[in-house]
């Protein structure tokens, strides 16, 4: 009688294959919407904000590390452990998200220059030949200018220049002094610094898009960015970071809990600078 009844086992097979088919039928997430200009990092970041989701959940599901993902989204390749690995990581993100894996990985390596040899790898002409190393031509060059510097001071201090006329001196007018810390238009020089008020992550880029900053800032650490026009910044949480403009305070870089893409730093004002009158052409 006991050899007739069902085995146990049986039953998580049966429950397992409902599951599988329950997944194969759910209705597909849509597609996101991104905008052909961007590049392929921010691609990976609206694609995943767009399906709501968190860098540790799809990390989760495709099995790669948080770090590689944040790194392939910020395309900061120097956190990539190789080439080979970096594009299946790509190319794995891009699947999960439900982009183009193909169109991702050739703007990335456009973008990016995804190896590290060539980053590595000095470029030299084959017809140039290295020079031999003679550390002691440098120094006998030092020990020359330093004998013909001590010859001429010697010289300047046995033959003084002569003292200009009395009538002369008395005569000629004080130079006005210039103002200090003035540029040109009269306008005192203008410092922009980015202050964390919580351990965040924050991006600058100049007008080519060159990234000179891409990393995760300590509360109170301070970045002064250059304030020159085309430059921007990005933040994935603008209320994480405070403004200050020639020490004056203008308020968070963006809306606390929102990401702040390319903003321009020669448009944030402050109280001063809003006051001031638009120049005359």
């Amino acid at each position: 009688m006991d050899m007739l009844q069902p085995s146990p086992s049986a039953r998580p097979e049966e429950s397992e294959v409902d599951a599988r088919q329950q997944r194969q039928t759910a209705p597909a997430a849509p597609a996101p919407v991104l905008d052909a200009s961007w590049r392929a990092g921010r691609k990976l970041t609206e694609a995943r904000l767009q399906l709501g989701l968190s860098v540790a959940e799809v990390a989760e599901r495709i099995r790669v590390r948080r770090e590689f993902l944040e790194a392939l989204e910020d395309m900061n390749i120097k956190l990539l452990p190789g080439k080979a690995y970096a594009v299946a990581f790509l190319r794995s993100y891009a699947r999960e998200l439900g982009l183009d894996e193909k169109a991702i990985v050739d703007q990335f390596q456009s973008e990016s220059a995804l190896t590290r040899e060539d980053v590595g790898k000095p470029i030299r002409s084959p017809t140039s030949r290295p020079g031999k190393n003679r550390p002691w031509m440098a120094a006998a060059m030092l020990g020359v200018l330093a004998v013909v510097f001590i010859g001429w001071r010697a010289l300047q201090a046995q033959n003084p220049a002569p003292a200009p006329p009395a009538e002369a001196s008395a005569s000629a007018p004080a130079p006005a002094a210039e103002p200090a810390a003035a540029s040109a238009g009269g306008f005192e020089a203008r410092v922009v610094e980015i202050r964390a008020l919580t351990q965040a992550w924050l991006e600058a880029r100049g007008p080519d898009g060159t990234i000179f900053l891409s990393r995760t800032l300590q509360a109170g650490e301070v970045y002064r960015p250059d304030p020159s026009p085309g430059w921007t910044l990005h933040a994935r949480d603008g209320g994480a970071f405070e403004v200050f403009i020639n020490g004056q305070s203008v308020g968070p870089l963006g809306v606390a809990g929102m990401p702040v893409l390319g903003r321009q730093i020669d448009e944030i004002k402050s109280l001063n600078e809003a006051q001031l009158p638009a120049p005359h052409s």
